[in-house]
This record gives structure tokens, sequence and C-alpha cells, in this order.
């Protein structure tokens, strides 16, 4: 079974206008409400990839009920742990066609450590051999930055595989616990290595800059210029199609769900990578965070070139 965890879920709402204008009124042409946080996000697109997953999140109010009906409608299915504050709502501002946008994340409720106490206690009764468990997402205010690595720590005790997708301070605790496979993109490379990092080629002139972070699979993706996956010693690259995007939000989330599918079916370090690149260059097709259906990532994928 592959667990999502999702610390700081929230309410996606896309405003569609003709232009983006400051200091004046805009009239949204189109408005959408998807159910997200980045742990949501990668279940939503395992569900496209017909993979079922169990996904975890800590939801209050009514922002947090309507997110758990909206994907339980979407068939996910979803261990809701409740907690005293309002889940946030996130707004993206996009142009019509999506060639320019602008997203305002909420922080999110202050959570208590008895509320998060009851994540570890479903990870200890439910990770084991064969897990995998997708830790997405920042950190909601109250919970220590150390927490990815607390639970990377008792998942893999438990048996069980992690993928972090994550960044800052809970980035570089996350990868001391040594998860599966992490994905940082290239500034975030550059803060865990120390080294300004600009291009996926300085990757690959110097591949030891992502055997040093501590994780058995590292992916980066760098846009329309690529993404890089590397188990340490073989190194794949793939370049995605030409696309019209509509919004690149949630494309990363959908790249992740894509790796963890491949990893745990255990596809090939280039097969993945094919596959992670399809899903985030699928999504990004999408308006608001809407996840691609399946004949949309397969068609994507067949475009895909490995460099």
């Amino acid at each position: 079974m592959i667990y999502t965890i999702t610390l700081n879920p929230a309410l996606d709402k896309q405003l569609t206008v003709a232009e983006i204008r400051f200091n004046d009124v805009l009239i949204a042409e189109g408005v959408q409400l998807d159910f997200g946080g980045k742990g949501f996000n990668v279940s939503r697109m395992l569900k496209e990839l017909n993979q079922p997953s169990k996904a975890v999140g800590l939801l209050g109010g009514q922002t947090g009920k309507t997110i758990e009906a909206g994907l339980k409608a979407q068939g996910i299915e979803v261990i809701s742990i409740p907690v005293s504050g309002e889940t946030r709502t996130n707004v993206s501002v996009v142009t019509t066609g999506g060639s320019k946008h602008i997203k305002v994340n909420e922080k999110g409720p202050k959570i208590s450590e008895a509320e998060l106490q009851q994540v570890f206690t479903y990870i200890s009764e439910k990770a084991s051999s064969g897990t995998l468990w997708v830790l997405a997402g920042s950190i909601p205010p109250g919970v220590d930055v150390t927490v990815y690595q607390n639970m990377t720590e008792k998942i893999k005790e438990l048996g069980g595989d992690v993928v972090l997708d994550t960044s800052g301070a809970a980035l570089k605790q996350g990868v001391l616990a040594h998860p599966k496979l992490v994905k940082p993109n290239l500034f975030e490379l550059s803060q865990l290595t120390g080294r300004e990092i600009t291009s996926l080629q300085e990757i690959l002139d110097n591949p030891e800059l992502t055997r040093n972070v501590g994780a058995q699979f590292v992916a980066i993706s760098a846009g329309d210029k690529g993404a890089l996956l590397t188990d340490g010693e073989k190194i794949s690259v793939c370049l995605p199609p030409e696309i019209q995007e509509a919004n690149p939000v949630g494309a990363g989330d959908a790249m992740v769900a894509g790796l963890s599918f491949a990893l745990y079916h255990g596809y090939d370090l280039e097969q993945a990578l094919m596959l992670g690149v399809a899903c985030g260059t699928a999504s990004a097709m999408q308006s608001g965070t809407r996840m691609p259906e399946w004949d949309l990532v397969e068609d994507v994928r067949q475009q895909v070139r490995v460099i």
C-alpha cells in the first residue's frame, strides 16, 4: 500500500482573469476549486494511475470537511486526523491561457503536539515491509522541522520506504534519515549541497553532488529544461515535449506520484523518470491543480525523450 501524509493541506482556489493588473479590481472569468496539499495531490495523481493509496491529513473546520468530502467523492480513501484550527485556503490568480500566475498560500493552522502525535500513532500501526509513504509539503505552525526526519526513521524502523518532498529546513533535516527518494529542485539541491547549482548539466558533470544528499534515489526537475533521476551510480535524463501550459501549480506533486508509483512497482531508472516527467508535464496542461487522466499521461509519456 502507498500512504501519503499531508500535514498542511489546503483548499486550492484558482481564479482565471483576462490579465493581471495591480491596484485594480479584477473580474474572475472562471473559478476552480481543488482539494490539495502536496500529499493529497499525490494521492489524486495515483488515483489516475489506478493505484490505490491512503491519504492521511490533518484537517480542521469547514474547509477541512470540504476537502475530505471532495477527495472521497473522487474515490480516494482519506484518513482524516482532526485539528482544532481551520484548514488553509490557497489562492491562484491565473491569466487566460495560463501564461502568468500569482499564487498566495496561507500558513495554515497551528498544530498541537497531541494532534501531531495521532499521525505518529497511525504510522506505528500501519508501517511495515512493502509499504511506501510519501511525506510531502510544508510544515504547519507549531510543528518542529525535524518532523519528517522523525517520521522517516519510524517508518524505516518498521520496514517501510519513504519518499520525501518538502523544502527548507524540513528537507535538510529529513534527508538525515535517508529516505528512499527525495525530489529537490535546483535551488533546494543548492541548499543541500552548499554549492550553487543552476542546471542539470552541472549534476551530470559532478555526480557526487547527488550522492551526498542522503537518499537512495534523487530526482531533480528543471521544468521544460528536463529532469534527472539517479541512484548514485546510474543517471537518467529526460526532456518533456513542448506543451501549452495551463497552470504549473501541482506539476511537481504529479511527478512525485509518478516516481512513487514507478519505484513501488520496481520500474528501472529510465522508465521511472519517463513516467514521472509524463505525470508532471500532463499536470501542467490542466487548469487549477486538477490531475490528468491516464490517457493523457500515456500520450505525453510516448513523447518524452531520453537523452
